[in-house]
């Protein structure tokens, strides 16, 4: 799995963090595995901010889709 943080500049993403990760199978019971991408703020400046998804199951070809949040406005700049 990796995320893409994303953050709006005029018409355009622009990506600022990024967080690869192997994830498991969750086992019965137990808390579902996930990973985040991340960025301190570094003013604030109110910014449009989104994340980009993609699952990669090892050894099963898929399509080169991703899932794209929606995109939320946040007192938080770069």
């Amino acid at each position: 799995m990796t995320v893409w943080l994303q953050v709006k500049s005029g018409t355009k993403w622009h990506t600022v963090a990024k967080k690869p990760k192997n994830i498991k199978p969750a086992k019965r019971g137990s808390r579902k595995p996930s990973t985040t991408a991340r960025k301190a703020c570094a003013n604030h400046k109110t910014r449009t901010w989104r994340s980009v998804i993609d699952v990669d199951v090892i050894g099963v070809a898929d399509s080169a889709e991703k899932a794209v949040t929606k995109p939320v406005k946040l007192r938080c700049g770069v």
